[in-house]
């Protein structure tokens, strides 16, 4: 029973020191809330709002108020479980298996030994005198195992009072402890609720002022936004005025190809396909004059051409051996056979486009124009060209 009692014990007291430490946590949360609200405070005082900066005071002070019950409620905690529990586990319990068992244990062993060694000894002198004796009476041996017979009882008294105060420490004392600790709960819950009551007036006669200084604010906020509404729609006309020339703009900025790869290339590639299941498709592919041509797995459908000055080279940064190339109307995915062959691709098709710009660019000046007017010139009239755009589209 002593056993299944420590085990119990033992649990009780893992539990209530994690609970203990937990409460530590929790006070130590709660000082550093004040801090922070205090500091909140004195902002609002540094920048002259006292009505703000008093309303964060008054809930410090709250705070305040719950972290003395908290730490109360903790010591209580320690002094009335804790320490008993430990006195219990490791002291009473451990001692009463142990130490206080082995003199029981000794003097038992003595007194058998004795007891063993004079029926003994009689028997031996019984037969000297050629009797022989199966039993001896107990007023026999009395007087020799007085000593041994004391010495047990002693120990097995001493081994029982000790048994006695642990039933005691396990039992009344610990229930009377946690009397001592539901006392304490009691005192922390009323003066919680003192503290609340208190908090309670101050909120009453807070929140119409609060309320008042949100309609405020709200004012405030639909005066600002009706504001950047018209800066809104000032900037978007201004915007509008200058949308031409800044929609003519281009970006010399381009994708550099490696010059070694030269500007055409015939080869394969694998084409991800538009319809829903996505699949990769093998397709011969050439690089010339300008154009990427594309030719389809069946000879009678015409191969798809596409004008490289309308179109953009981008490698995929999640995978080497892809890259996209973007025309005006959809984007094609593309795979090569390994990185090397990627980076081949990408460069003829920048290095071809390149070529592309720069033949349109001398066809298109026969005069000394600016570099930029003659490349713009020479851009739009490609896209002229481009089947569709011999009409606005207003």
């Amino acid at each position: 029973a002593l056993d299944s009692d420590r085990a119990v014990l033992q649990k009780m007291r893992k539990a209530t020191k994690a609970e203990h430490a937990s409460g530590q946590d929790l006070a130590s949360h709660i000082e550093a809330h004040i801090a922070a609200q205090e500091k909140f405070s004195a902002n609002y005082q540094s920048d002259g709002d006292e009505q703000l900066a008093g309303a964060f005071t008054s809930f410090a002070e709250f705070s305040r108020e719950l972290l003395a019950p908290v730490k109360g409620l903790l010591q209580s905690l320690s002094h009335n479980i804790n320490f008993p529990l430990d006195s219990l586990v490791k002291r009473d319990l451990k001692e009463l298996k142990g130490d206080f068992k082995k003199p029981f244990d000794k003097a038992w062993k003595d007194y058998e030994n004795k007891l063993t060694k004079i029926e003994k000894e009689k028997r031996e002198l019984a037969k000297q005198h050629g009797l022989v004796r199966s039993e001896l009476v107990g007023g026999e041996i009395a007087e020799e195992m007085e000593k041994e017979r004391r010495m047990f009882q002693l120990n097995m008294c001493e081994y029982l009072i000790k048994v006695n105060e642990v039933q005691t420490k396990k039992g009344v004392d610990l229930l009377q402890n946690h009397i001592k600790h539901c006392n304490a709960q009691f005192n922390f819950f009323q003066e919680c609720l003192r503290a609340t009551e208190t908090l309670k007036q101050c909120i009453e006669k807070l929140t119409p002022e609060l309320q008042s200084m949100k309609v405020k604010q709200d004012e405030e906020k639909q005066q600002l936004c009706s504001l950047r509404d018209h800066l809104k729609t000032a900037l978007q006309l201004e915007q509008k005025e200058d949308s031409a020339s800044k929609q003519l703009r281009y970006n010399m900025h381009q994708l550099q190809g490696n010059k070694q790869y030269g500007t055409e290339k015939s080869g394969n590639l694998f084409k991800k396909s538009d319809g829903l299941r996505k699949v990769w498709q093998k397709r011969k592919c050439t690089i010339q004059n300008g154009y990427l041509t594309i030719f389809h797995s069946t000879l009678n459908r015409p191969p798809a051409k596409l004008n490289l000055l309308t179109c953009q080279v981008k490698p995929n940064p999640d995978d080497r051996k892809c890259f996209d190339l973007i025309s005006h109307n959809r984007t094609y995915h593309f795979l090569a056979d390994d990185e090397q062959e990627c980076t081949a691709w990408i460069s003829v098709l920048s290095n071809s486009k390149e070529e592309a710009l720069n033949v349109a660019f001398s066809r298109a000046h026969g005069t000394r124009e600016s570099s930029m007017e003659g490349l713009t010139r020479a851009i739009i009239e490609e896209i002229k060209c481009m089947p569709g755009n011999s009409v606005c589209c207003d």
